[in-house]
């Protein structure tokens, strides 16, 4: 937390225009990019839910990866496009394609808001739970203290202040998971013991032990996984603030080889986990197995993992809500003459209001979070064929206002009806895709002139 704070207060000098706060102007270097596009994706779901799907169901947290991972390579398609035209957030994709119209801006602000917004809430949730078990403070206490940190790493340099010290704390993580892996495996008498006291075999076989999880859930994941990593505000900021198109696509696939390197650290602490304690009545409780029986200079180092996994994860959507309501609802619409201080102020109080809202829904509506979780699906529906159709049908045809406002909302709607109302095998995402899909095709067609101008 101390080299955070300094790396924070020496990009605070050197943060002087609004581009700088949003996206560090476009002069982040590779490897610090790679670093806190993995810091961002590995939260306290990584902790919790893959080491409890691989305490269950053995090599289907690589299935998972996999999923996410086809979302960052996906993105190379357009990786060329976000980079050169220097886009700050998902609205101004739109405003690219679709042209200037007020209701599209709003409604593409609130989809690209609505996910990142919900894992600050539920990222300090789980830093409270976590930590009231370890230390005896009172949950809401731990909540307020951890989401005021969080915002302390946001509010000086933005975007520099958050890569920088995600690039550290991401480097910290994987020396962690070195570290805690090899105790794993001498914990659990060896891997080829480990492996054999799994009871379903078939679920540790390679490569067949990937689907363990089941057909039907494996498409679950790739339906939400794939789609969400594509239209992720974040993820979508780190390309855009690479120093060349190049340096973009290699921060994709970089990315990628270290989630899968988690992820297998992952398999390991799950199968140990199962092997120590196999009749636990939740995956979800397994990382608790393994943290008494380390040395305790390891669990020491594990509860800093633990921080470190949610703030990088907390502060990330911080920055990125906090660029949404500065760049799309202020300077836009309420103050469209201000300029780069004013901006730079109205970020920073902006991240403190915020803040204050995630503590109030944090504390007072926890049993929300499972909603707001929900909007994943809802925000894939709305945002990725209107980013990427859209971006590839722009070279053909003309786009208006009406074919992104249509396509969002027969996304949205589509899966919302098939979530409440129809009991389908595939999850509800996967309908409001293909809506929007229709929708958009529908829309293209009725519109007639002459293609965009759409340079790569």
């Amino acid at each position: 937390m101390l080299i955070g704070t300094i790396i924070t207060a020496y990009f605070t000098k050197k943060t002087k225009t609004s581009q700088d706060w949003a996206t560090g102007g476009g002069k982040t270097p590779t490897i610090v990019l790679v670093f806190t596009m993995f810091a961002t994706q590995v939260g306290g779901g990584v902790l919790v839910g893959h080491v409890g799907i691989g305490y269950s169901y053995g090599l289907a947290p690589l299935a998972y990866a996999t999923c996410g991972i086809a979302g960052l390579l996906l993105m190379m398609i357009a990786a060329g496009w976000f980079r050169k035209n220097h886009f700050t957030t998902i609205p101004d994709i739109f405003l690219k394609l679709y042209g200037e119209n007020k209701a599209l801006m709003i409604l593409a602000t609130l989809m690209a808001v609505i996910v990142p917004f919900g894992w600050i809430a539920s990222q300090i949730v789980s830093f409270g739970k976590m930590y009231a078990a370890i230390t005896g403070l009172d949950t809401t206490v731990l909540i307020v203290v951890f989401a005021i940190i969080c915002m302390l790493f946001t509010i000086p340099a933005g975007f520099n202040s958050v890569a920088w010290s995600d690039f550290i704390f991401g480097l910290m993580m994987l020396l962690l998971c070195c570290i805690t892996g090899y105790q794993a495996i001498h914990l659990g008498g060896g891997w080829e013991h480990i492996v054999q006291s799994f009871p379903e075999q078939e679920h540790v076989s390679f490569p067949g032990g990937i689907m363990g999880a089941g057909l039907s859930t494996t498409l679950l994941w790739f339906v939400a996984a794939t789609p969400g990593m594509m239209t992720n505000q974040m993820s979508i900021q780190r390309v855009c603030a690479a120093d060349s198109t190049k340096s973009a696509r290699k921060v994709l696939w970089l990315s990628s080889i270290i989630i899968v390197a988690l992820e297998i650290w992952v398999v390991v602490i799950a199968l140990t986990c199962r092997a120590l304690q196999p009749e636990l009545p939740s995956g979800e409780d397994a990382i608790g197995i393994l943290l008494p029986r380390l040395p305790i200079w390891t669990t020491a180092m594990f509860a800093g993992f633990i921080t470190t996994t949610i703030l990088t994860t907390t502060d990330s959507a911080m920055q990125s809500v906090a660029v949404n309501l500065t760049n799309d609802i202020y300077a836009r619409y309420v103050n469209p003459g201000a300029d780069d201080k004013k901006l730079m102020k109205m970020s920073r109080l902006f991240t403190l209001f915020i803040t204050v809202a995630a503590i109030l829904l944090a504390v007072n509506f926890q049993q929300v979070l499972n909603l707001i979780t929900s909007t994943y699906s809802y925000a894939a529906s709305g945002l990725l064929i209107p980013i990427y159709g859209g971006y590839l049908l722009s070279k053909k045809r003309r786009l208006t206002p009406a074919c992104g406002l249509v396509s969002m909302i027969s996304g949205v709607v589509g899966c919302f009806v098939v979530s409440r109302w129809f009991d389908t095998f595939l999850p509800a995402a996967f309908y409001g895709i293909l809506i929007s899909t229709v929708a958009m095709l529908v829309m293209v067609f009725l519109v007639k002139g002459k293609a965009n101008v759409v340079k790569e």
